[in-house]
């Protein structure tokens, strides 16, 4: 399965997933493209809705609950069946499969459950909409919002017509200051914007530089604060395996993002560390010379302070900045 791009559609509730879902399969761009889509309570309609506009695509529904916290099987079930089709139908694997979660579903459990589909070797990549309008305060009074957001590879500024989304400018400024890793996408047209969410093509879809300390302090938000944690070079990596344990379990569900480059005894090149909430991905080694500020690990929470996560880091020689 290798070359199947996984998407997990996030966004809160209103924040216009199922619209971009929709731009997308009425485009060129999606053949070969398999659709999972979740909604809460015992009718899914956003389910019903993507079935009846998708074009012969194949659709699986998964209701009855938020898939992050109770559907967990039965998502990784639908997959399985949804490639052993494909296969039995000899068609080459697809090309991408999207899931539309729930407008409270968080990221991270998702991402743990997909690890049961590890041998079909998708590359997982989390998506989520922003409502160019009121997504800055939803993600203040809302925690999924927020954590869907930090997880974000991607964000894409929905609603971008409507009255009262203000300035893009305005809409893209919110989004970093909750997540300054994520590609943006501000696309005004419907179409384009779909097809630059899903394939990564497109002129608005632009990299935002790599934060550096001075960006980190000017990313103001009430609640979400963005931390550079400093990890010592020439740690053997099961002192920096502890740290990360110890930060998961101390943060919990406040720990959103995390991800930096670090320097590991013993290992030429560096160390890529990166996680999802709590969740975090295998350590990759990255070639010698990789872009970025070595040592550097940036560190996204929400009602977190700096003083109480550097009396988490501490114990292991990690400093913390903001």
């Amino acid at each position: 399965m290798a070359g199947t791009d996984f998407h997990i559609l996030c966004g809160f509730l209103g924040s216009g997933k199922t619209t971009l879902l929709l731009d997308f399969l009425a485009g060129q761009d999606a053949a070969d493209t398999a659709v999972l889509v979740n909604d809460v309570g015992r009718i899914d309609v956003d389910g019903a809705v993507v079935g009846r506009s998708s074009t012969g695509l194949p659709v699986a529904m998964l209701p009855n609950g938020c898939v992050c916290c109770s559907i967990g099987n039965e998502l990784v079930a639908s997959v399985e069946t949804l490639v052993a089709d494909r296969d039995d139908a000899g068609l080459p694997p697809f090309r991408r499969m999207i899931l539309e979660c729930s407008g409270l579903s968080r990221p991270g459990p998702i991402v743990r459950s997909l690890g049961d589909l590890g041998r079909h070797d998708f590359r997982v990549r989390v998506l989520a909409t922003f409502d160019a309008g009121q997504g800055a305060a939803h993600a203040v009074h809302f925690e999924e919002a927020a954590a869907q957001l930090a997880a974000a590879q991607t964000i894409v500024l929905s609603k971008l017509d409507l009255d009262g989304a203000g300035p893009v400018e305005a809409a893209a400024a919110a989004a970093r200051a909750i997540n300054p890793f994520a590609r943006l996408v501000a696309e005004p047209d419907r179409a384009a914007r779909a097809a630059a969410a899903f394939t990564g093509h497109g002129p608005s879809a632009a990299v935002p530089p790599a934060p550096t300390v001075v960006g980190l302090r000017g990313l103001l938000h009430p609640r979400i604060a963005v931390f550079l944690a400093t990890v010592p070079p020439g740690r053997p990596w099961e002192a920096i395996a502890h740290w990360i344990e110890d930060l998961a379990a101390r943060c919990g569900d406040r720990l959103l993002r995390v991800k930096g480059l670090v320097a590991v005894a013993g290992v030429d090149g560096p160390v890529l560390v990166q996680g999802v909430g709590t969740i975090f991905s295998p350590p990759v080694r990255m070639p010698p010379g990789s872009g970025g500020d070595l040592g550097s690990v940036v560190v996204i929470a929400h009602d977190l302070s700096a003083v109480d996560l550097a009396a988490t880091c501490a114990p292991h020689g990690v400093t913390i900045g903001q």
